[in-house]
């Protein structure tokens, strides 16, 4: 019956391409976490000003014992917009920020205001004289958190009327000496607030385990049912249509374990089959779940896992293993002759 052999193939295949896209979200999440606080931020410390400070404070950081490297930074409130699209965020300058004056954006921030590279983006800046600045797009980034917007440190001081100018830093410091740059920071009178890189990053996952982001969990676990669902259903089809040949087999001398044989083998092969096509469909599947979870607070890529197809694969098999064990026990306790007597 190649209708139902293909039927049972689409239904596993389903099953598997589920189980793959969850359990690859899970794998973009932590992805989500190790770039943005292992590659992206390499800093200890992140240290807020209550306001705009000359860049000579710089130094007074840097003479820190126990303090290794400082990055100065600027971040200036504002409202981005092009045309009738709008976005209320902030200007971001970087000490090493690339491509000269231009802006570098988030793709988000860039499909939210349909901005393309070579276009002119308008800031409204919201502190200080707030000038409206008329600003090239030069480059769109992939950031994994919120939707920046960068333009490099003196360009920003230069159009805002103000070199010389940082409103915070990141430092990298010796983790030996953390407590006594931690109090001493807090006793300068220009610092607003420190920040600790492992602190920032127990509050960001946090923020994704809850709300939208704790919905995974409930996914997975409706995706895994759903798999052992579809295998089990199609063993008892397969049981049920067969019962009546296998009881034959039995009837004509076949074992318990070769009269199943036949019906379990056809469970084997229509499983090894589908895992492949599943494989795919879970590839395609994980792209459109790490799309719908991704925000303008953070995105969430996706990745082609091997692990995670592993686990999937794992799972498949071991929804067929349990489900060919249930049939197995029924097939054994069949009445040969009540089944035989079966009108078709």
């Amino acid at each position: 019956q190649p209708g139902r052999m293909l039927g049972a193939v689409a239904g596993l295949a389903c099953g598997m391409g589920l189980s793959v896209a969850m359990i690859s979200i899970f794998a973009s999440f932590e992805r989500t976490l190790d770039l943005t606080f292992t590659v992206v931020d390499r800093s200890d410390v992140t240290v807020s000003f209550t306001h705009a400070v000359s860049d000579k404070t710089l130094f007074e950081l840097a003479r820190m014992d126990g303090v290794l490297s400082v990055e100065p930074t600027r971040s200036v409130h504002a409202i981005l917009r092009n045309g009738r699209l709008s976005h209320r965020g902030a200007l971001t300058g970087m000490a090493e920020a690339p491509r000269g004056e231009g802006i570098v954006q988030s793709r988000a921030l860039s499909e939210k205001l349909d901005l393309r590279p070579g276009q002119m983006l308008s800031v409204e800046v919201r502190t200080g004289a707030q000038p409206v600045l008329s600003l090239p797009v030069v480059q769109i980034a992939d950031p994994l958190l919120g939707a920046p917007a960068y333009l490099p440190l003196d360009a920003l001081n230069r159009v805002l009327g103000e070199p010389g100018r940082v409103s915070g830093a990141y430092l990298s410091i010796d983790s030996a000496r953390a407590e006594a740059i931690y109090a001493r920071l807090k006793d300068m009178p220009t610092v607003a607030g420190v920040s600790l890189k492992a602190q920032a990053r127990d509050a960001f996952q946090r923020m994704m385990n809850e709300g939208a982001g704790a919905t995974r969990y409930v996914m997975a676990a409706l995706a895994f049912i759903i798999t052992f669902g579809i295998v089990y259903n199609s063993a008892r089809i397969a049981q049920a249509e067969r019962a009546r040949d296998l009881a034959s087999l039995r009837v004509l001398g076949f074992t318990k374990g070769e009269a199943a044989f036949v019906l379990l083998g056809e469970l084997a092969v229509v499983t090894l089959a589908a895992l492949p096509l599943g494989a795919a469909l879970g590839y395609g599947l994980s792209i459109l779940i790490a799309q719908a979870y991704s925000t303008e607070i953070y995105q969430i890529p996706a990745l082609f896992d091997p692990p995670s197809y592993g686990a999937a694969v794992l799972v498949v098999v071991g929804a067929a293993l349990a489900s060919g064990w249930a049939v197995k026990r029924d097939l054994d306790r069949t009445d040969l002759v009540a089944t035989l007597k079966t009108r078709e």
